[in-house]
């Protein structure tokens, strides 16, 4: 939610960042990916064999697709 700066872009959804469903679609989308990287990107980084059925792995990657269609939507804010 902060401002960008220097060396520090951020992703910003479509829409009025005045109302409470910007404001709670931002943050939450933040949670989501924090919460995707922890639980799955580090179990596939730092495991030797991740303990995924076929179905899990198709999920994880369902979720990532998810994660992905959210980034494509948002825009790049710089500091000036």
């Amino acid at each position: 939610m902060k401002e960008p700066v220097a060396g520090k872009p951020r992703l910003r959804f479509p829409g009025d960042r005045n109302t409470p469903t910007w404001r709670a679609r931002q943050e939450e989308a933040k949670c989501f990916a924090a919460g995707v990287f922890l639980a799955i990107r580090n179990v596939a980084a730092h495991e030797d064999k991740v303990p995924w059925t076929e179905q899990e792995a198709l999920e994880h990657i369902a979720t990532l697709s998810v994660l992905a269609r959210w980034i494509e939507e948002c825009a790049v804010e710089s500091a000036a």
